[in-house]
């Protein structure tokens, strides 16, 4: 089992806006990592304080038709200074795939050197 990661920042806390960063930055991972929800363990999601509006995985459902997935949500650590305004993921998978993390909008500052991949 393998885990990927990735980011993406929204501009306000909008249902609208967490969903669509959220199928962005999902359709992103999918694509570049050739997933399918089969092969997903699970998925966290983690979103900073100051997003309260939505779920994002309740995108990953409504939206992407992942439903058989276990998703959990998370509240990440409250940092004097970190990016607002942002969530992340991490898709647990079970089958060896080109693991390409993807970090969208600000959150590409966040792990620069994350964003090529490597065969796991």
């Amino acid at each position: 089992m393998i885990a990927i990661r990735g980011a993406t920042t929204i501009e306000k806390d909008t249902p609208i806006k967490i969903k669509e960063a959220t199928v962005e930055l999902m359709n992103e991972l999918i694509a570049q990592n050739s997933l399918k929800p089969e092969n997903m363990v699970s998925v966290l999601f983690t979103a900073t304080k100051d997003i309260r509006s939505a779920y994002p995985g309740k995108y990953l459902r409504e939206v992407l038709g992942i439903t058989d997935v276990p998703i959990l949500h998370f509240q990440e650590m409250d940092v004097q200074g970190a990016l607002g305004l942002c969530i992340r993921v991490m898709i647990h998978y079970d089958a060896p795939v080109r693991k390409t993390s993807v970090y969208l909008r600000k959150s590409k500052s966040l792990r620069p050197d994350l964003t090529g991949s490597s065969i796991v």
